[in-house]
């Protein structure tokens, strides 16, 4: 019985470094189920949904980096300032302005399009309730009957967000940085964990809430809890949630160019979770596991340093086999 049971044992460490896998933790997450059933209402803009939007203004150079800071030339001459091309997309004004709206958590369902112009991205900012379940479905057409477009999604907080708007606009020349960036060395060969220590790092909410080069895509979302940033002086934030629809060429590798002017369908559909489980259940079910794993080969020694203690006196141990004998009757 000792035997087999350390066999068994054995089997079960040896077993997980046999099997061959490829899993990773920043692999893209599985498309979860569609948005189809939602019982969908009229968002309540700027109270638990935002329209946000950056467009390029396109940097023009004509000088040298110490004449476009507005220094004098050598001849006396003043340089002109940078000179900026209009934009002409389908996005208004007021969407690329920052709003400062206190959202309220989002617990109805919606639909809404939004037109994103060439080389501008397309953002809804919602307060996800951590005690519900979200899915947000995308689908991307073309208001150009002659391209069949492909377009990136991320999921961000309100920080990654930022951090994703000031690589886009140093892509498209603010702070006259544009040539000072190197466009084939993208950020997606960075490990995130580093991403923050370059200028135009950035990645999407958990690492995997990133969906490039797609024309339709539906995920879920459910959070541990309300999702905080703190800061270094110990201030605590609300993060809102950013769904972006990126029709840019990004620092990521393997996203999509644009080709023209996108639609974006989106849908989110919230729903209650039926049990929503303290945070500290994890700790207790890992550590649990470690405890029980540790415990299996004390257990079995111990029993193997007892078994036969108890038949000590003379004659049990032959009666029970424990001891081997030649003789015979």
């Amino acid at each position: 019985m000792g035997s087999r049971t350390t066999i068994v044992v054995m089997f079960l460490f040896i077993l997980p470094m046999l099997i061959v896998t490829d899993i990773s933790p920043v692999q893209r997450v599985s498309a979860a189920s569609n948005c189809d059933n939602g019982d969908f209402v009229t968002p309540k803009w700027n109270t638990t949904v935002e329209r946000l939007a950056k467009v390029p203004n396109i940097y023009t150079p004509e000088f040298d980096y110490e004449e476009r800071r507005g220094r004098d030339r050598d001849d006396g001459e003043t340089v002109e300032p940078t000179k900026f091309e209009d934009y002409a997309g389908p996005e208004e004004e007021w969407m690329t302005w920052e709003p400062d709206n206190n959202l309220r958590l989002l617990r109805d369902d919606f639909q809404t399009t939004m037109l994103i112009g060439d080389n501008a991205i397309g953002t809804l900012r919602v307060n996800l309730d951590y005690e519900r379940r979200t899915t947000i479905c995308v689908t991307i057409e073309s208001t150009n009957s002659s391209f069949d477009p492909l377009a990136d999604v991320y999921l961000m907080t309100t920080s990654q967000y930022d951090r994703y708007t000031t690589a886009y606009d140093i892509s498209n020349g603010y702070f006259w940085l544009k040539e000072d960036r190197d466009d084939d060395d993208p950020t997606s060969d960075v490990p995130p964990e580093w991403r923050s220590f370059t200028v135009v790092g950035w990645h999407s909410f958990r690492d995997s809430h990133q969906y490039e080069n797609v024309d339709e895509v539906s995920f879920s979302i459910s959070l541990d809890g309300p999702e905080m940033s703190s800061s270094l002086f110990g201030d605590t934030t609300n993060q809102y949630f950013n769904i972006v629809v990126d029709n840019t060429n990004n620092s990521h590798g393997n996203d999509a160019v644009p080709e023209t002017s996108i639609a974006a369908y989106v849908s989110v559909v919230s729903e209650p979770r039926s049990t929503v489980l303290p945070n500290w259940t994890v700790s207790l079910v890992c550590c649990g596991l470690m405890m029980a794993i540790l415990a299996v080969p004390l257990i079995m020694n111990r029993r193997y340093m007892s078994s036969g203690l108890s038949l000590t006196q003379e004659g049990q141990q032959l009666e029970k086999g424990l001891v081997p004998t030649l003789e015979q009757e």
